[in-house]
């Protein structure tokens, strides 16, 4: 499975490299197979230092996709030369390291090719990021997401010392043998890790500065697949631990959700288009947290869902927004107007993935905030409170953003039609496809 799997990706991108058109057919139909296929979560297996479970291929597929679709995006960089070669490989080498953040069975693993997923991300936004202060983006990145992880590091360490093994099935006898105080240390740390990379209210800043500095490259990875790390540290974490601390959890909870309040706040008062996507993925993840958070089977599944739909549905938005920005030279939302007169046809796509952003039939997000709502209500009714206000805000904001891009006067000095906008509408679709028809699945 391992050789397949490395395989897969050098294949992959010799298929791109070489420009087969047969090829790159050839893996549009592969990644959609692979993602109707394994959209179930009724098995999983152990095999050496690997863990494979319906989840991790979903996720893999995922990061398939994402980066085909990234790579797709970058195509004026490569008619340009502009270093074309590097960002290949940065993207060869990020794509290998997130199948193996998803397949490892040791923790210590996962998270240490998590943050080897950093570099090339890192390198990404830095090389070929929009605006002068994308180092500054990236030392917050860096900051924030390696010395929330570190102090879980030298405790998962020191544990490995005393049992021998970082294998995950050793979490069940650390967590028999081991103090109430050391485990509930243990589990907080850990906790906490997964809050930042998710990430959650109060330990979010570095997202959106990443994202405003990064390229479309960047912010696809970045919602697509990097903050779905996160989600699924947080997903094998309660798999293997269960639902303890429920105190703690209610109490997380209520923070958590009213940060998605907040967040969703911040969206109505942006001015930065993406910004407004970058701080909606905040609010998104309060919801998908509260889901694992209730304890609930339906919670965890609900949750899942919602990495992949989320992962869709952003992806796109900010894929539509640098296409703004490559037309009008700018992402403010006072001057980039009136998208309707000029470029029609980008208003369906508009229509669709901010639709999907509300949570509007048939899109994933639908079917996945059903689940999780059910589940935070099964905890407590008043929930209902924060989660309809929620729910009211992310309409308001996906509204917000809609009209103002594409309503208005155009104003002057706008950018024209090119052939690179065709390859746009390509992307549009792969992503439209997964996200409206999985919940078929």
């Amino acid at each position: 499975m391992l050789g397949l799997s490395v395989s897969l990706v050098f294949s992959f991108f010799f298929v791109l490299n070489m420009g087969f058109r047969w090829g790159k057919i050839f893996v549009v139909v592969f990644f959609f197979f692979f993602f109707f296929m394994y959209f179930d979560y009724g098995w999983s297996c152990f095999y050496g230092f690997f863990f494979l479970n319906s989840t991790s291929v979903l996720l893999i597929s995922l990061s398939f996709l994402i980066i085909y679709l990234m790579h797709l995006c970058s195509l004026r960089v490569h008619i340009t030369n502009f270093f074309s070669k590097f960002l290949s490989f940065f993207f060869l080498f990020l794509c290998l390291v997130l199948v193996f953040s998803f397949k490892k069975s040791s923790f210590f693993f996962f998270f240490l090719f998590f943050e080897i997923s950093l570099v090339p991300t890192l390198m990404i936004i830095v090389g070929w990021g929009y605006q002068p202060k994308r180092l500054q983006a990236g030392f917050y990145m860096i900051m924030y997401t390696v010395f929330a992880s570190l102090p879980f590091l030298i405790l998962l360490m020191n544990l490995s010392l005393s049992f021998g093994s970082f294998f995950v099935f050793f979490l069940e006898i650390w967590k028999f043998s081991m103090m109430r105080l050391f485990f509930f240390l243990f589990f907080f740390l850990e906790f906490f890790a997964f809050m930042v990379k998710l990430p959650v209210y109060s330990v979010h800043l570095w997202l959106p500065k990443a994202h405003v500095e990064a390229p479309v490259s960047g912010s696809m990875i970045l919602a697509g697949v990097l903050l779905k790390l996160g989600g699924y540290g947080l997903y094998r974490m309660f798999f293997f631990y269960g639902y303890v601390f429920p105190c703690l959890s209610m109490v997380m909870m209520v923070f958590i959700m009213w940060g998605g309040v907040l967040t969703s706040m911040v969206c109505l008062r942006q001015v930065d288009l993406k910004g407004l996507v970058a701080y909606s993925s905040v609010g998104h993840m309060a919801v998908l947290f509260s889901g694992y958070l209730s304890g609930f089977s339906v919670g965890v599944s609900g949750a899942l869902m919602m990495m992949v739909g989320h992962g869709l549905c952003s992806s796109c938005l900010f894929v539509l927004v640098s296409l703004g920005y490559d037309l009008m030279g700018s992402r403010s939302i006072f001057l980039v107007k009136g998208m309707m007169t000029v470029y029609p046809s980008l208003v369906f796509w508009w229509f669709l993935f901010c639709s999907g952003n509300m949570a509007a039939p048939p899109s994933l997000n639908l079917c996945s905030e059903l689940l999780v709502f059910m589940s935070v209500l099964g905890v407590s009714f008043y929930f209902f409170v924060f989660l309809s206000l929620m729910s009211f805000l992310v309409g308001a904001y996906s509204l917000y953003l809609f009209l103002s891009f594409n309503h208005g006067s155009v104003l002057e000095g706008s950018g024209f039609f090119s052939m690179s906008c065709v390859v746009y509408y390509l992307v549009y679709f792969l992503h439209f496809v997964p996200f409206f028809f999985l919940f078929c699945s």
